[in-house]
């Protein structure tokens, strides 16, 4: 019930009220998202489409939620959009990637940072040498999905929570990313009655990913759509949380 109470408060508009994490003081995040679809679309003329306009309200709504949930955690958040220059993030010590971008505009252009990162994004699984490079069979979108299978309990990624069906959104027609991770990966959850596609899973630095690819740092694969981080339930956020503050942590 509490953790139910304080995410509520988030919704609200109140993530001063979250603890800082040890973790996360003084650490610095590079938030990447898209900073032009919704201003263009509230500018065209002719009016863009009610419905359009409504989905990238809640994406930039879930963007902004997010940001200030990762201030709450003791973060310094940067804002980055798809052309922010590479090398400004050297200096940072987590890169999360938001399901909001386009795919196109970031391409590999992380891969080889030695700075940890977590990506929403399932269309740069491929370029971050995550996964494979296509679309539909080594990574891709699932509709109406509400709950994951944690196949991992004992994981620091799994949150706390015990192995099997977990209740992660809030509403049954939210989308969930996910990829098929080489070998090298551990495998966190995945989608329910689909065991093959993982909704969570990691690599540590220095793991093999695809193509016999070292990873340079902490890779970390997360579910969220690009409205994604507004409809986590209590379980939902304690994965994310466990995510963040795994990858920002020291390798072992």
């Amino acid at each position: 019930m509490k953790s139910l109470v304080v995410f509520l408060l988030l919704a609200l508009g109140a993530p001063a009220l979250f603890a800082a994490e040890p973790a996360a003081s003084g650490k610095r995040v590079r938030y990447v998202h898209n900073q032009t679809k919704l201003e263009k679309a509230r500018a065209a003329q002719p009016a863009t489409d009610p419905k359009r306009l409504a989905a990238l309200e809640s994406w930039r709504d879930s963007d902004n939620r997010e940001m200030a949930w990762l201030q709450s955690l003791g973060f310094t958040v940067i804002k980055a959009s798809e052309a922010t220059p590479l090398p400004a993030a050297a200096d940072q010590d987590l890169i999360i990637v938001s399901e909001s971008v386009d795919a196109v505009d970031v391409d590999a252009k992380y891969r080889y940072l030695p700075v940890p990162l977590i990506t929403c994004e399932n269309d740069l699984l491929g370029e971050f040498g995550m996964t494979g490079l296509k679309n539909g069979r080594d990574y891709g979108t699932d509709d109406d999905q509400r709950f994951i299978w944690l196949v991992n309990a004992p994981h620091p990624l799994a949150g706390g929570l015990g192995a099997g069906l977990q209740n992660v959104q809030d509403d049954e027609h939210c989308k969930m990313s996910w990829g098929k991770p080489g070998l090298g990966a551990v495998t966190i959850a995945t989608l329910r009655g689909e065991p093959d596609k993982a909704a969570i899973f990691c690599y540590e630095q220095g793991a093999t990913m695809n193509g016999e690819f070292l990873a340079p740092a902490r890779r970390v694969n997360f579910f969220l759509w690009q409205d994604g981080f507004a409809h986590l339930r209590p379980e939902g956020l304690a994965l994310f949380k466990s995510a963040v503050l795994w990858a920002v942590s020291p390798p072992r």
